[in-house]
C-alpha cells in the first residue's frame, strides 16, 4: 500500500469539509505526485488509481478534481511550466546596469534550465505525447522560448534607453542569442554530456560577439 504524504494523512483523520488551505495542499500533492509518476513511467504507464494511492487520497477525491487522466496530465504540464517560467533573475538584474552582465546572467539561467533533469524529462514527455496533446507543445513554446525572447528583448530595450544607444529590433537580437545557445546545446548534447558551465561559457561567447555589433542592433 502506498504511504500517504504526512499532511494528507492528517487531513484524512479530520471530519468535515477541508479548508481552502487544505484544498490547496491536496491539489499541490496531487500535481507533485502525478508529475513524478508521469516522468518515471510515462503517460501510459500511470493510472488514476495509482496516482490516488500514491498521493494518499481516495479515487473519488481525485476524480472530483480531474475527470480524466488527460485532464490531470495537462494540469501537471501547465502548472510546472507556469512555475518554471515565472521564476527569472529579475531581482538579480535589478542592481546590474551593464547590458553585457545582464545578458550573461540570462544565459546562465538558460544553461541551468537546459540541464535540469525535471525540465529535460518534461520536455521529452511533451514531445513524446505531442500528437495526443497538440495544445501542450505550443504552450511550452510560448511560456518557454517566447517568454525568454520577451525577457531578453525587454533587457535590451531598457539598456538602449539607459545607455542612449538606439535599438531597432530588440526581439530579433534576443532570438539570435537564444537560438545560438540552444542550437549549440542541441548539437553537442547528442555527442557528449554537457554541464551548465559548458552551456554558460558558450552563451557568454555568443553574447560577447553580439555586443561587438551593438551599433547594428
Amino acid at each position: 500500500m502506498a504511504r500517504r504524504i504526512p499532511i494528507l494523512a492528517k487531513l484524512a483523520l479530520r471530519r468535515g469539509r477541508p479548508t481552502s488551505t487544505e484544498v490547496a495542499l491536496i491539489e499541490q500533492a496531487i500535481l507533485a505526485t502525478a508529475r513524478s509518476m508521469f516522468l518515471a513511467d510515462g503517460f501510459d504507464g500511470v493510472s488514476m488509481e495509482k496516482i490516488a494511492a500514491a498521493t494518499g487520497i481516495t479515487r473519488t477525491t481525485l476524480y472530483s478534481r480531474y475527470a480524466t487522466k488527460s485532464d490531470l496530465f495537462r494540469s501537471v504540464v501547465r502548472e510546472t511550466l507556469a512555475r518554471w517560467y515565472a521564476v527569472s533573475r529579475v531581482e538579480a538584474t535589478d542592481c546590474v546596469t551593464d547590458i553585457g552582465q545582464i545578458l550573461h546572467l540570462r544565459v546562465a539561467d538558460m544553461a541551468s534550465l537546459l540541464v535540469d533533469p525535471l525540465f529535460r524529462g518534461l520536455h521529452a514527455l511533451i514531445l513524446l505525447n505531442r500528437h495526443r496533446f497538440p495544445d501542450l507543445a505550443p504552450l511550452m513554446h510560448d511560456l518557454g522560448y517566447l517568454n525568454a525572447v520577451r525577457l531578453l528583448a525587454n533587457d535590451i530595450r531598457a539598456a538602449a534607453q539607459r545607455d542612449g544607444i538606439p535599438v531597432a529590433r530588440p526581439e530579433a537580437v534576443a532570438e539570435h542569442i537564444l537560438t545560438a545557445v540552444h542550437g549549440w546545446f542541441l548539437q553537442y548534447d547528442l555527442v557528449r554530456e554537457l554541464t551548465a558551465q559548458d552551456i554558460e561559457a558558450h552563451g557568454r561567447e555568443v553574447v560577447d560577439l553580439m555586443l561587438l555589433a551593438r551599433d547594428r542592433w
